[in-house]
């Protein structure tokens, strides 16, 4: 065993009574009882003091050494070893073996619930979610007031796949602690689940917009957990479509900010973030926030600044066909205020994906628009050479067709093979029934050979057409 990594004295001094703070406290309130302490117990006069003031900052401001120092409690020094063993063989993920020692020293000790903690955690690690929701229920009962218990408790609900009482466990622990971030963030996420197999979607959908507004009020002022609020800002946007622009606006520089501030993970967090929320919100909402989403894009090494436009291939993250489609409909929007039709931006905006229909709909849709710029070639031919030279990157979406429509001189065969197509999908959908009309005519295809009017009448008579059935 790693003596060094795990190395606990006889004698245990209580931090939290030297520094004179709960065992709750803060990072804010630990420092400012330290400054506290040194400005009383100076160096010069007190050495030993000062050194147990120090000591006691050193291991309560750090996160990992914290947690070190809490997880021992008042533990016996007898049970000390095996305490020691259990720890260790958590680290070397052999979480039954570990389960052993933590056992021995709870029926030794059952009012160790440090050590319940730990061994409820131990289960978690050991993919035994009923078992590790057994032992936290047990320290909520002792512990009625503890959030995180309640919190952990909810945890191991979720990966036992028993989302409603993990979802009451959750409320609990907000009404304990209101200013947790992972149990907003775990709320969040139960309300999300509840969505896909609602009978009523919208109510749902309602109550998480309602869930997100208290809990980004809650989390205001609390600091850490970047993570966690990246997850609730993006669910706050999620469900901001009766929000106003600028409080939308608001959220993705909080998460610009959390992303600056933050680590490796916090980027892919955001990454994650970003990806959901192109999944869940349409272009024609997401292009008023494109320059906050640059900001993003721009302090996560995946989406650099340099690779926004649709021009560079230098990395080919599947985001960035996302920021591509945004920065299209951007241009789509603009075409009416340049003088292009309304057909060529539905045109583009199916293309672009931002208009949804059901299989098979879309090529159906884009082959009736295609039909009427052929119909009217006289009108559109202009402006399809206007789209080539002014927005060369949105002519390329549909540039077999755009080619094609402007080398033919006759776009017969072209209108025929679109309305063959149109009547096909109307025939075997069973709508062309309902609404004949509602296809384009087919054009009229000779079933014989052309015949002149000097030509002999294919009738036989021996006279030439104009003179005997074409008079």
């Amino acid at each position: 065993m790693n003596e060094a990594l795990f190395n606990f004295d006889e004698k245990r001094l209580d931090y939290y009574q030297i520094l004179g703070v709960e065992k709750d406290a803060g990072d804010e309130e630990i420092k400012r009882a330290y400054f506290t302490q040194v400005r009383k117990f100076q160096p010069g006069s007190a050495p030993e003091k000062f050194k147990e003031i120090r000591t006691a900052y050193e291991t309560l401001k750090d996160k990992q050494k914290r947690n070190e120092y809490d997880a021992i409690g008042d533990i016996p020094p007898s049970m000390t070893p095996l305490f020691n063993e259990a720890r260790w063989f958590d680290h070397l993920g052999r979480h039954s073996r570990a389960g052993e020692f933590y056992r021995t020293i709870l029926k030794a000790h059952p009012e160790l619930d440090n050590v319940r903690e730990q061994y409820a955690a131990s289960l978690g690690m050991d993919q035994k979610p009923g078992k590790a929701a057994e032992v936290w229920e047990e320290l909520c009962k002792r512990n009625p007031s503890n959030a995180i218990y309640s919190k952990e408790l909810a945890h191991s609900y979720l990966d036992r796949g028993w989302h409603k009482k993990a979802e009451t466990e959750l409320r609990r622990a907000i009404g304990l602690d209101p200013s947790s971030v992972d149990a907003w963030s775990l709320i969040v996420s139960c309300v999300v689940e509840r969505i896909h197999s609602a009978p009523d979607r919208d109510t749902v959908i309602d109550e998480l917009g309602a869930i997100v507004d208290k809990a980004i009020a809650a989390i205001a002022g609390v600091k850490g957990n970047e993570v966690g609020k990246i997850h609730l800002y993006s669910y706050a946007i999620i469900s901001s479509s009766d929000k106003d622009k600028s409080v939308v606006a608001g959220y993705f520089e909080e998460i610009t900010r959390l992303v600056r501030d933050g680590g490796e993970g916090v980027q892919q967090n955001a990454l994650n973030a970003l990806e959901m929320i192109f999944r869940s919100i349409p272009n024609s909402r997401l292009v008023f926030f494109y320059n906050e989403i640059k900001k993003i894009a721009a302090l996560l090494p995946e989406l650099s600044a340099a690779h926004l436009h649709y021009s560079s291939r230098m990395v080919h993250h599947p985001l960035l066909a996302q920021f591509e489609s945004i920065q299209t409909y951007s241009e789509i929007e603009n075409l009416p205020k340049k003088g292009f039709s309304e057909i060529l931006c539905d045109l583009f905006k199916l293309l672009n994906g931002d208009i949804e229909l059901d299989d098979g709909e879309d090529e159906i849709e884009i082959a009736a628009m295609e039909f009427e710029i052929l119909d009217k070639k006289g009108i559109y031919d202009p402006q399809i050479r206007r789209l080539k030279t002014e927005f060369p990157e949105l002519y390329a979406l549909h540039s077999s067709f755009f080619n094609e429509a402007l080398r033919t001189k006759d776009p017969e065969k072209m209108i025929y093979q679109r309305s063959k197509k149109i009547r096909k999908y109307q025939r075997e959908s069973g709508s062309f029934d309902d609404n004949p009309e509602s296809a384009p005519e087919l054009p009229v295809r000779r079933t014989a050979p052309k015949v002149g009017r000097n030509d002999p009448c294919p009738c036989g008579s021996g006279k030439k057409y104009k003179k005997c059935c074409g008079a």
